[in-house]
Order: C-alpha cells, then sequence, then structure tokens
C-alpha cells in the first residue's frame, strides 16, 4: 500500500466483509467477562486484519481486542476493533462497525470507522481533517447544553455500578435535550466528528474502542478529554467528547466520578 491511510481503509473493508456475512446467522458465543461477549467472526476479522498489516508494515506493532499486543504508546502501533458493538451483532442490531487506527509515538496519525451495515467509512488523518465517505465533516456548532443530544454507553462493571451509572445519567438527563444509548463506542465518536450527536461520554473504555474516533473528533473541530479536562488518552478511566461548545459545562454536568 502506498499509504498509512490507505492501509487502513483497506483493513477495515476486509473485516467488514467478514463481519458482515456473519451478521444475522446463528453463531456461537463465547464470554470474556460477564457481559462481554467474541464470536468467531471478531476472532476472524481480527485475523484478516493482522495478515494484511503483516504483510505491508511488517515492522509496525499491533494491539487488538482479541489478540493484545503492544502498548498504545509504544513506536508505529495499529490499533485495532474487528468489531465493535458485539452486543448489537449478536441480536441482529445493525449497529456495529470496525475500527483501525495508527498511533505513532502515543499520538494517533490515522483513523478509520467503517459502518459494516450501513456501509459509511469515516476517516481522519492528523492534520488533514475528517471525512466521510470522502468529504469533509465538522462536528456540530450547538452551543446551549439544553438543546445537546448526546450519546453514552455502559461499561462492563455496570451491575456493580448501576447505582452510581444512574445518578449521572440523572444528572445529564435533566440538563440536555436528549441521550441515545447505540453499541458502538467507534460510531459513537464518530457521530459526534460529524455532528449527529453533539456529545459523548462513557467511562471504562480500551485503547481499540477510541483510538479512531479520538482522531476523527478532533480532526472535525471537536474536544475530547477525561473528565478532569485533560486530553484523552486510551488507558483514562473515562471520555467525553464534544464539539467543544458544550466541553466545560458537560463535564460540569457528568462530575468527576471515574
Amino acid at each position: 500500500m502506498d499509504d498509512d491511510l490507505g492501509l487502513a481503509l483497506e483493513c477495515a473493508r476486509r473485516a467488514a466483509v467478514i463481519v458482515r456475512e456473519g451478521f444475522r446467522s446463528a453463531t456461537e458465543t463465547h464470554f470474556k467477562g460477564e457481559v462481554d461477549p467474541v464470536t468467531r467472526f471478531d476472532r476472524a476479522a481480527e485475523t484478516a486484519i493482522r495478515e494484511l498489516l503483516e504483510v505491508e508494515v511488517p515492522a509496525d506493532q499491533v494491539l487488538g481486542e482479541e489478540e493484545g499486543g503492544t502498548g498504545w504508546d509504544r513506536g508505529r502501533v495499529w490499533i485495532v476493533d474487528p468489531l465493535d458493538g458485539t452486543v448489537n451483532f449478536i441480536h441482529g442490531i445493525p449497529q456495529v462497525s470496525v475500527s483501525v487506527a495508527l498511533w505513532e509515538g502515543g499520538r494517533p496519525v490515522v483513523g478509520v470507522v467503517r459502518d459494516v451495515i450501513g456501509g459509511e467509512v469515516f476517516s481522519a488523518q492528523s492534520g488533514r481533517g475528517a471525512r466521510l465517505d470522502g468529504r469533509r465533516i465538522a462536528v456540530s456548532d450547538v452551543s446551549d447544553v439544553g438543546a445537546a443530544l448526546v450519546a453514552t454507553g455502559f461499561p462492563y462493571d455496570r451491575r456493580e455500578r448501576a447505582g452510581e451509572l444512574a445518578e449521572v445519567l440523572g444528572r445529564v438527563l435533566a440538563a440536555v435535550q436528549g441521550i441515545r444509548r447505540f453499541g458502538s463506542a467507534a460510531l459513537d465518536l464518530a457521530w459526534v466528528a460529524a455532528g449527529r450527536f453533539d456529545a459523548y461520554w462513557e467511562y471504562r473504555l480500551a485503547p481499540w474502542d477510541t483510538a479512531a474516533g479520538q482522531l476523527l473528533v478532533e480532526e472535525a473541530g471537536g474536544r475530547v478529554s477525561d473528565l478532569a479536562g485533560q486530553r484523552y488518552l486510551p488507558d483514562a478511566p473515562a471520555l467525553l467528547a464534544t464539539n467543544g461548545d458544550l466541553h466545560d459545562r458537560l463535564r460540569s454536568v457528568i462530575g468527576l466520578g471515574q
């Protein structure tokens, strides 16, 4: 491949073919945790990505949800989620995606999020903006929290923290126009970048959930931080992504609970 973005796009395309073929098919499900499922399609899609990267950039490192790998801050690292939204996938809900990012020296360089069923492809390069199917996109211009449409998700330890999470949810619900919970963190971030959501927050995300979407939001003119207001890093305990104008107000509403 001639460039890193082209390689990321091809990785996402190949994985999406595998995931799409398995969508709505009967498949055996295993659990990595109490509420954290995985299927053979997750694993097959990641294998396809790794095989292509091994051919094209054998010296680079890979960090993937299913097979692990090196840390996100060590040299050139491809951070991949081969099937983001596995619970949706299992239930036949078409909100599933493939996320492929390249980080170099602890910073995002390339990010691609592909909507497997909808077919939309979100992409970004550091310093070159964000795109949807090749067209430039930008975050929303909503500045009133009361008019904001906000997305969220719930961490895998939600059963133990249900009361705490419900308190935060209640505060945000009272402050904004509406809340959506669709089940694919990568697509939630991509939709903030495209101006569909005005903001998105979630706790306990993994590097592969956010590595591509973070760059999309930032290159689309938005802001991504932890709940202390510091620039988000993939090992932070919580993420807030907004159009920028809403950031500090929403951070205050959510609070500093991690």
